[in-house]
């Protein structure tokens, strides 16, 4: 049914919108109008140029600035998504400083207690995972960055 209505709306739609046009003489002057103006009134068939060639209505020189504006757009984005992920891993790289800064400090109170080598050997381990886990989203960060900046490249370079 939904389908019906809609097919119905589409068809209907171009006659509805369909204005008469009327061409009078008032004064001596011809004028046109959306009414009647006078006993002489005739109403004329008003039609859009008819399109020619299949191509779009934009020169070349449209064509050129949009796709220069998308292309300084998409390139915008790119530069956007490089900022972000040049925050994240130096956010990531503060994350890891101040890690290990407690390692270092928990490794120090380690040194001065009696069971401290048994405990610094697990500080070692501790600090050791945490500086891989901090440097592999450091890595994954580059990765992303490396490949952004690939696109950027490849966006410029198109024609």
């Amino acid at each position: 049914m939904l389908k019906r209505t809609l097919l119905f709306i589409a068809f209907a739609t171009p006659a509805l919108s369909h204005a008469a046009v009327y061409q009078c003489t008032v004064n001596g002057q011809m004028t046109f109008s959306d009414q009647p103006c006078g006993n002489d009134a005739k109403e004329i068939e008003v039609r859009a140029p008819e399109r020619t060639g299949s191509g779009s209505m934009v020169g070349a020189g449209g064509k050129a600035f949009l796709e220069g504006r998308e292309k300084r757009a998409e390139l915008r984005e790119i530069d956007r998504e490089i900022s972000d992920l040049e925050d994240q891993r130096e956010q990531a790289r503060q994350n890891m400083d101040a890690a290990l800064a407690r390692y270092q400090r928990k490794k120090a109170y380690a040194s001065n207690n009696l069971a401290g080598a048994t405990w610094e050997g697990s500080l070692a381990k501790e600090a050791e995972v945490m500086r891989e886990r901090y440097q592999s989203e450091i890595d994954g960060i580059d990765r992303q960055i490396d490949r952004l900046r690939e696109d950027r490249r490849r966006v410029q370079n198109e024609k």
